[in-house]
């Protein structure tokens, strides 16, 4: 969306093409409004989240069971059945490029055959590494050989590529050498309009916004606040976790039973960021997955917020790159709850004496309209 936002202002006119409306856990419908007099067309599907709504669940909550269902389908993922109706649709619209981001990663097969089906060039975004996905691994052979193929026969066609993480660049080029000068990183950015300095609650907050799913698992997080809370002598009227976004129904029980706890649930986006900064302390989960890449990396340092991190992965060195410039931030291992609790009473000791610790992100210049710009400088090369 932030792409589409500003691609306009770099002389590149964005045509959306994507799903009618679909089965989902949560929706904002605000953000559209950012965008000016943009085409969007959305197309019919058989995906399963596409027929669920058809047939009239317009929420969906995931289960544990919906697992080995979802796992049996993923070639290369269940939106597959997209792949018809946007291929039939887009060669009918007058077009110069043909970008496409990913995940949904059969959204590549797509762009794949309306470039070659119209000699027009073809450009990949991808926000995820495909092959090594950490929220649905391929498993198995089958799987495996299947997304290896695709990946291959996408990538070498593809006359640019970005990426949101080296680790992913790294991936691609060790399988794909001759890719090497054609693929590009673009991280994720923040858009300095959606941050504002807004007054501090009157109990010690600490934050967390985005999805709470198996990959963030916060059970250690909560240990660790709860040790802090009781050597501390933190009451739990002093004292707020707070979770911003959706929560999957097997962390939700565990989460709201604590006293201390608030969950709002999804917000929308703007809203969900000004939520966000309203706190003392950032959180942010990670179970360790190599190709683990926190999306709100830049959006976390935007606020200023100090930032404690349960869990290492290789996807946080924006977060390590800050840290080290002295921004104020700390990373636990996983099971370290002896560490981040120490950290939070450290924390809370400060907020009752009045010391504000606040930050400043060292990488201003990723802005989305920025790093927008970057994108349409690589798309006018073409």
């Amino acid at each position: 969306m932030k792409f589409t936002k500003y691609l306009p202002r770099f002389d590149i006119e964005p045509i959306i093409l994507t799903r009618r409306d679909i089965s989902y856990h949560s929706y904002d419908k605000e953000l559209v409004n950012e965008l000016d007099d943009v085409e969007v067309i959305r197309t019919e599907s058989l995906d399963p989240a596409r027929v669920l709504y058809r047939i009239g669940m317009k929420q969906y909550a995931a289960k544990r069971w919906h697992g080995p269902i979802k796992q049996t389908i993923n070639f290369p993922d269940n939106k597959i059945p997209w792949v018809p109706f946007a291929y039939s649709t887009g060669r009918n619209v007058s077009f110069d490029f043909v970008f496409v981001t990913a995940p949904p990663f059969s959204a590549f097969i797509t762009g794949y055959y309306l470039a070659k089906s119209t000699s027009k060039p073809l450009i990949l975004d991808f926000r995820d590494a495909w092959l090594e996905f950490p929220f649905m691994p391929y498993k198995g052979a089958l799987q495996k050989r299947n997304v290896r193929y695709w990946e291959e026969k996408v990538v070498e066609h593809a006359d640019l590529i970005t990426v949101v993480d080296n680790n992913i660049k790294h991936s691609l080029t060790d399988r794909y050498p001759e890719i090497s000068n054609r693929i590009h990183v673009i991280p994720n950015g923040y858009d300095p309009d959606d941050f504002v300095q807004l007054e501090m609650p009157a109990k010690f907050t600490i934050a967390y916004i985005g999805t709470i799913r198996r990959e963030r698992d916060p059970t250690n997080l909560m240990r660790a606040v709860e040790k802090s809370r009781t050597e501390q002598g933190i009451a739990t009227t002093d004292i707020m976790v707070k979770f911003i976004g959706h929560i999957e129904e097997e962390y939700l029980r565990s989460i709201s039973e604590r006293s201390f706890t608030l969950v709002t649930g999804h917000l929308p986006y703007k809203e969900a960021i000004r939520e966000f900064c309203a706190s003392h302390v950032a959180v942010l989960v990670t179970t360790g997955s190599e190709y683990f890449f926190p999306s709100r990396q830049n959006e976390y340092l935007a606020s200023g917020l100090p930032i404690v991190v349960c869990g290492k992965s290789k996807g946080l060195h924006l977060f390590e790159n800050a840290f080290k410039k002295g921004y104020p931030g700390w990373i636990y291992d996983y099971d370290d709850i002896e560490g981040m609790s120490r950290q939070f009473k450290k924390l809370y000791r400060n907020y009752k004496s009045g010391k504000t610790v606040r930050g400043v992100t060292p990488y201003k210049e990723y802005t989305r309209e920025n790093l927008t710009r970057r994108l349409a400088g690589l798309i006018h090369t073409l």
